[in-house]
């Protein structure tokens, strides 16, 4: 009986040690597997489901970490594309709004009216002018650079470049001044007389003459931005949502199988708007006319006008932009405004030159719409607001390289034109060839207006972006 007492005491020990074991085994963290999973009731929830963070980025209460500190080539926990920068490409085709012109260049039926080429006179027909000069669209190029400050990819910085080419259009005209010939006009309002009237370039039997018009417009801008990377999807997963430990990605669950980003952006924005309206005449005065004023018998008078317009925007931005990933397919919309001053400036400055025949040019610093009374240079500051607006879609062609189609609309609240500052009310006394001109007396004009106006741009964009 002692044996079998002694006997009965080693079993009833050997299965308390096993118990014991087995407890500390379960309460012991260092014989954890690292795939067991963590209570999900008592932690916080990760922009990550389990399966995307590799073990070791894992903290000690069971959560991964945001970042562990990792190089940008190791991506499975950074929040973004993969690669620490990127450069991006487009080609535009954009269209502007219209510069708008009065009527500058009219003909007329000989003997059709006393005032043949003023506007509302019989015959008169208008050449140049009177509406907006359709500006065709035009192309350019966008050029994107940028680079993540942290491995995080959650703060980085951008810059953008884009301009459109030149743009520019013309007109000219020309007549003999032979019987049958046709007739070339300057329109404008005598405000002495409170008429309409106009000066002849040529006119049959008077004087020969070509009138030549030339406009040019050119656009450019650039920007810099910080990026704040402020919220994101990366990698889910069809199925993320049936994993029990899929609770800890909130996110994920919202959106499985989407990818989804939104950044913030804030940085500085600068535009260039440069615009011309140059018009030249000559008329060569029939010699067998009385010389000297008013009829010039056989001088030859050169007439130019210009008028340049100036627009320089400097201001702080703010914006966001967004993408929406589905496979190799994304969607990308931005959304900026910028608010700032644009510094106006306007340069008017015309010349005549008389020359008689066979003698030397008389000239004189004033031109016909540009006159002494509205020449010189001019700049005015002036608050603008600079609002831009763009959705993009395209296909990731490879790991870093991806291709895209978009359209983009963009707004300047306050710009100058050439030809808004054109005055066609016009004083005998401020004109070189007319018999009154004398540039001290009479009313001041054409006058300086100094208008302002909006202008947008908006189009067609194709690019290619690369990320390493």
């Amino acid at each position: 009986m002692r044996k079998e007492l002694v006997t009965a005491v080693l079993v009833l020990a050997a299965g308390t040690g096993l118990a014991l074991g087995e407890s500390e085994s379960s309460t012991s963290p260092a014989l954890l597997p690292t795939t067991v999973a963590v209570s999900q009731a008592a932690q916080p929830h990760s922009p990550y489901s389990a399966e995307q963070v590799p073990h070791d980025a894992w903290t000690s209460e069971g959560t991964p970490e945001l970042c562990p500190g990792a190089p940008c080539a190791k991506t499975d926990w950074v929040c973004d594309d993969p690669g620490c920068f990127w450069l991006r490409a487009e080609y535009l085709h954009w269209w502007t709004k219209d510069s708008r012109l009065p009527v500058l260049i009219t003909t007329a039926t000989p003997g059709a009216t006393l005032l043949p080429g003023a506007l509302g006179q019989p015959g008169t027909v208008g050449l140049f002018g009177g509406s907006g000069l359709e500006d065709d669209e035009r192309s350019g190029g966008r050029f994107t650079g940028g680079f993540w400050l942290n491995e995080c990819h959650t703060v980085g910085l951008e810059g953008s470049y884009f301009f459109l080419g030149s743009r520019s259009a013309s007109f000219d005209a020309a007549s003999t001044g032979v019987l049958g010939s046709a007739v070339i006009a300057r329109p404008f309002f005598d405000v002495l007389s409170g008429t309409e009237n106009a000066q002849l370039v040529a006119f049959p039997g008077i004087a020969s003459g070509d009138i030549h018009l030339r406009y040019f417009s050119r656009l450019q801008g650039a920007e810099l931005n910080a990026i704040y990377n402020v919220c994101c999807c990366p990698r889910c997963e069809p199925e993320c949502a049936d994993e029990p430990r899929a609770e800890l990605n909130t996110l994920c669950n919202t959106c499985c199988g989407w990818n989804y980003r939104l950044e913030l952006l804030s940085g500085f924005r600068f535009l260039d708007l440069d615009e011309g309206l140059g018009i030249t005449e000559t008329a060569r005065v029939n010699p067998a006319l009385p010389s000297g004023s008013p009829f010039f018998g056989g001088n030859t008078i050169t007439m130019a006008d210009q008028f340049n317009a100036h627009n320089y925007f400097y201001g702080g931005q703010v914006g966001a932009r967004t993408e929406v990933r589905r496979g190799r397919l994304f969607v990308e919309a931005v959304g900026k405004v910028a608010l700032g001053e644009t510094r106006e400036i306007v340069d008017i400055h015309g010349a005549t030159a008389i020359t008689p025949l066979g003698g030397t040019p008389v000239v004189t610093p004033v031109g016909f719409l540009a006159s002494g009374s509205n020449s010189g240079h001019f700049t005015r500051d002036k608050f603008a607001v600079v609002p831009e607006a763009g959705i993009n879609v395209g296909c990731q062609v490879t790991d870093h390289l991806r291709a895209f189609v978009g359209y983009t609309f963009l707004y300047w609240s306050s710009v100058v034109r050439p030809g808004d500052q054109i005055d066609v009310g016009l004083s005998g006394t401020q004109i070189p060839t007319d018999t009154r001109f004398n540039p001290q007396a009479g009313p001041a004009r054409p006058a300086f207006l100094l208008r302002d106006t909006s202008f947008w741009t908006q189009g067609i964009n194709v690019g290619m972006e690369f990320r390493y």
